[in-house]
């Protein structure tokens, strides 16, 4: 409990006279120190959480979340692995056979290396991202609409494309050709997919891989995909017979290099609040060595070296808690408008900001995380405590009869 001596006392030392000018500078830039880097990381990490968001948004539309392959010459059968999610009463958002295979693009402008995803037209309509299939049919492709742009592709164009399998020929063996007429193209807004991979028909793709199984897949989309590995488990312990991944797995070194980020990231703005904490000691160490006398005084009046300690932490205490939560405040309102401030930066030094070219995003994703928020809180504060703690200590010490000696 603070006394009503110790908070007169405190309410006095803040109300900084025109002597203590130096000491009521510092302790602005103490406080003006922590907010800005409490506001700093909400920002940083709002935008990173929704750019992590985002990222698990277009990845989770594009990859499927369970992927089965056979082991050995098992045939992949989906009636039984459907009746094990409806067992297990697992709700099911698609499950589809696909072959994934790799070829060579060869068009008149240019070449490039593809990815070739064979699936059945019934099957293809289940993404959000394919909103045109006609001529979808024997002998067509699908085609990113970035990959036809960077080879010159366009609609009802026929294009080649070479598979890893050989031929035999006069000339020896050579890779074989297919030739494939365009029949549209699709934007999903995963640069992976848009630039890399084309559609064909899943018979075609059976003809391209010359029936190799191991090409063949079962991919499975479902409603709760926090728990895939669980799923996996389960699945992996009734089919003996084959072998599964998630889409954790397949991206894990992608989460890895996330985490990572977001970690060095905190670390690093962290300092500016150890920064501005630094501040703090010094004024109130300033402070401390300018009211020698008044704390003699105290100490000759009877005050213990805990009530004296206690306002000086308190002082100390109070720049780091008003800084951090003008920080919070600061920092969520522009995590909330951080759009409207990029557009407005935009409008008013006519530069682009967040450029949608460069990070395939129509705008900056910002989500505010408010755990996040509660710990950066803790933080703060801490760290203002232990700040407060030292000259505390030192003002609690100080022997009042050195402190009249010239008085």
């Amino acid at each position: 409990m603070i006394s009503v001596a110790e908070l007169l006392i405190i309410k006095n030392y803040i109300r900084s006279k025109k002597k203590d000018s130096f000491l009521k500078i510092i302790s602005i830039f103490s406080f003006l120190g922590i907010s800005i880097g409490v506001a700093t990381l909400i920002i940083v990490m709002s935008v990173m959480n929704g750019f992590r968001a985002e990222l698990f948004d277009k990845l989770l539309k594009f990859n499927p979340h369970i992927i089965v392959h056979s082991v050995g010459n098992d045939e992949l059968s989906i009636p039984k692995l459907t009746q094990f999610f409806n067992e297990k009463k697992i709700e099911v958002k698609s499950i589809r056979k696909v072959i994934k295979a790799q070829g060579l693009l060869v068009s008149e402008r240019s070449n490039s290396g593809i990815g070739i995803i064979g699936i059945n037209k019934e099957d293809l309509l289940k993404d959000e991202f394919i909103k045109e299939l006609s001529g979808y049919e024997k002998g067509s492709v699908i085609v990113g609409t970035a990959l036809a742009d960077k080879l010159g592709i366009a609609k009802n164009n026929k294009i080649n494309v070479l598979s890893a399998n050989n031929v035999s020929t006069p000339f020896g063996k050579l890779p074989q050709q297919f030739t494939y007429k365009v029949a549209s193209t699709f934007s999903s807004g995963v640069s992976e997919l848009d630039y890399n991979y084309v559609f064909i028909p899943y018979n075609d793709a059976l003809e391209f891989i010359k029936n190799s199984k191991n090409l063949i897949s079962v991919d499975i989309k479902i409603k709760d995909v926090n728990n895939v590995d669980l799923y996996k488990k389960e699945l992996q312990k009734n089919f003996q017979n084959y072998y599964f991944t998630t889409w954790i797995d397949n991206n894990q070194t992608f989460f890895d290099a996330l985490l990572v980020e977001r970690n060095v990231m905190f670390i690093i703005l962290t300092l500016i609040i150890i920064v501005a904490a630094f501040n703090i000691v010094t004024g109130m160490t300033i402070l401390v060595k300018n009211k020698t006398k008044e704390i003699a005084i105290f100490n000759t009046l009877g005050m213990s070296k805990f009530s004296i300690s206690k306002i000086f932490f308190i002082m100390g205490s109070f720049i780091g808690i008003s800084g951090t939560i003008f920080g919070v405040i600061l920092g969520v309102v522009f995590a909330h408008n951080i759009e409207a401030i990029r557009q407005f930066v935009s409008f008013i030094f006519q530069v682009k900001v967040f450029p949608p070219e460069i990070y395939f995003l129509s705008k900056m994703p910002s989500l505010i995380d408010y755990k996040s928020v509660l710990i950066i809180c803790f933080f703060s504060v801490l760290i203002t405590f232990f700040a407060s703690l030292y000259p505390a200590i030192s003002a609690s010490k100080l022997n009042p009869i050195k402190g009249l000696k010239y008085d």
